[in-house]
């Protein structure tokens, strides 16, 4: 996801964050990557999904010409981060370790929804942990000067009021100006998850007060079945054309209904204002039961090797009936963009049968 806030292509707002070269974060592989891709066989240039495998919560990053994955560990007390140079071989990485529940004086527990970011000069791990007890969860950044680490724990950055939050994701503007997206409790009671945002003074501190953004209002976003929780979550910031876009969660992962809304607001607006920001009153992506994959969400974005081309990742089951354990798949699909540019993410996941294409720059596989 580079900063997952910057879309791909000649309309892009900003290009992805510079390495310390000065190398654009997705730039074209060398020339041995398109010595590659010049002579791989057609079908080494396809996937079908879930092209990631087994998992949840993903986060994939472009930089020079290697991608790299992270996502929730089946324990959830540590972090590991994989690299590949092909999304197709992405998923049989090594798995190198980058942090471990507990370290340097971090929160032991329920390490969750880890996204990498490129900010500043420097690479963040934006993530969310508790001390074993869930109404303890708070956001927490990591800090290192490669993707691989070593990291160094920056602490927790505290959320005004300091209330139960996960899924925080950073938003850098073309000027600089930094903002953070997360989903909280509105108090320290849960019930409900809202999407918040609010400013940052440095990668790993807030400053100000937080906005609401979004709460769950449509029906699209009540489905929670037996379980008396309303949820928006996982907020994932998107610049585009003179926008500014996120997609977020609604309804309970547990349902079949758990599907990606849509928030925007002209870059140049007050951000701090909800008056700014439109809301989509249906799913911008949901259930395809057709296809049997059910509950596509908690989704990121990440742009081409090439830097030509927008892409999604997500989590989806093959459960009917909704699924939050650990029989969730990953998926990558491609994002378009409409005449009035706002994102096109396919409305709901192609099937498996179905072989997708690359992304462009992507050397495919032997």
């Amino acid at each position: 996801m580079g900063l997952a806030v910057v879309a791909a292509g000649a309309a892009a707002l900003v290009t992805l964050a510079l390495g310390p070269a000065g190398a654009a974060a997705g730039a074209t592989p060398g020339t041995a990557g398109q010595a590659a891709a010049g002579t791989a066989r057609p079908e080494a240039r396809t996937f079908s999904n879930p092209v990631l495998g087994p998992g949840q919560d993903p986060s994939v990053v472009t930089y020079r010409g290697w991608y790299y994955f992270t996502q929730t560990s089946p324990q959830s007390n540590y972090i590991t981060i994989r690299r590949a140079r092909s999304i197709k071989s992405l998923a049989a990485a090594p798995k190198t370790v980058v942090w471990r529940g507990g370290t340097a004086g971090s929160p032991c527990c329920e390490w969750w929804a880890p996204e990498l970011h490129f900010v500043d000069g420097a690479w963040y791990i934006y993530t969310t942990a508790d001390n074993g007890n869930n109404n303890n969860h708070r956001l927490q950044v990591l800090r290192a000067r490669d993707p691989l680490g070593p990291y160094t724990y920056k602490g927790q950055l505290t959320t005004p009021g300091n209330h139960w939050s996960i899924d925080p994701s950073p938003l850098q503007l073309p000027d600089g100006r930094l903002y953070l997206m997360w989903s909280g409790w509105p108090d320290d009671v849960n019930g409900v998850q809202n999407i918040y945002i609010a400013r940052l003074a440095s990668p790993w501190m807030i400053t100000g007060p937080r906005t609401m953004l979004s709460t769950p209002t449509y029906p699209w976003e009540l489905h929670s079945g037996s379980v008396p929780v309303k949820v928006n979550e996982s907020p994932e910031p998107l610049l585009h054309g003179g926008r500014v876009f996120a997609t977020y969660s609604g309804s309970g992962c547990w349902t079949p209904d758990y599907a990606l809304g849509l928030l925007s607001a002209p870059v140049g607006a007050n951000l701090m204002d909800a008056a700014s920001w439109t809301k989509s009153a249906q799913p911008v992506f949901k259930s395809n039961p057709a296809a049997g994959i059910y509950g596509p969400a908690s989704n990121g974005f990440f742009t081409s090797p090439d830097g030509r081309q927008t892409w999604t990742v997500f989590h989806a089951v093959n459960d009917p009936n909704g699924n939050c354990g650990l029989e969730r798949d990953v998926y990558a699909q491609r994002v378009t963009w409409s005449a009035n540019g706002f994102p096109q993410l396919g409305g709901e996941p192609v099937p498996i049968t179905t072989p997708l294409r690359v992304p462009s720059g992507d050397p495919g596989a032997p």
